[in-house]
């Protein structure tokens, strides 16, 4: 169970690490970001976990693999915005409460698309959502740190190789999803 959680919530990681690290360039001071980034990136996937649960209890070979279809969707659109030429960041503000929030919602997108497959995989909500938050709010501070100690250059490349290699981690974990259900015998240890 744990190596399932982690193959979720690492994901995710990277995926907020590659904005943190730009938020650092801007020089944006780091707790307000990654209380919201981790408030956020918790609360989105509930709707997802909960459906993901109800949905693969009953049709559980279907769930698994449309689960693991969302997953390499969500890796597609990871990987886009990280081969984008424009700083995803730039438009993240936390001068107000009101502009947090935003941000944190606008960062959690990815959390929210990856709720479904979680909940059809069977892992317990309470763990997986600390787990996430708890990620959430390290990676923040890590990344904000990085960026802020990172040259312009520098912190948009290791921005940008963050977030590819957080949708390779989707896309693979999408296929494995796929394979385990439509294969016999194949199940995380």
């Amino acid at each position: 169970m744990l190596i399932k959680l982690a193959a979720f919530v690492l994901p995710l990681g990277i995926d907020t690490l590659a904005v943190a690290i730009a938020l650092g360039l801007r020089r944006v001071a780091p707790l307000r970001p990654a209380l919201a980034f981790a408030a956020f990136e918790a609360v989105m996937p509930i709707l997802g976990l909960i459906l993901g649960h109800v949905v693969g209890a009953r049709f559980e070979t279907a769930a698994g693999v449309a689960g693991g279809i969302v997953l390499l969707a969500v890796a597609a659109y990871v990987l886009k915005e990280a081969l984008e030429e424009e700083d995803e960041s730039a438009s993240l503000s936390f001068s107000s409460f009101r502009n947090a929030m935003l941000a944190g919602f606008a960062i959690s997108m990815d959390e929210l698309a990856i709720g479904f497959p979680m909940g059809t995989s069977g892992l317990p909500i309470l763990e997986t959502l600390t787990a996430i938050a708890a990620q959430a709010f390290v990676v923040t501070l890590i990344g904000i740190a990085v960026g802020s100690r990172l040259g312009s250059l520098v912190g948009r490349r290791a921005s940008r190789g963050a977030g590819m290699l957080a949708a390779a981690a989707f896309g693979l974990l999408g296929i494995y999803l796929i394979v385990q259900r439509l294969v016999p015998g194949l199940a995380w240890s």
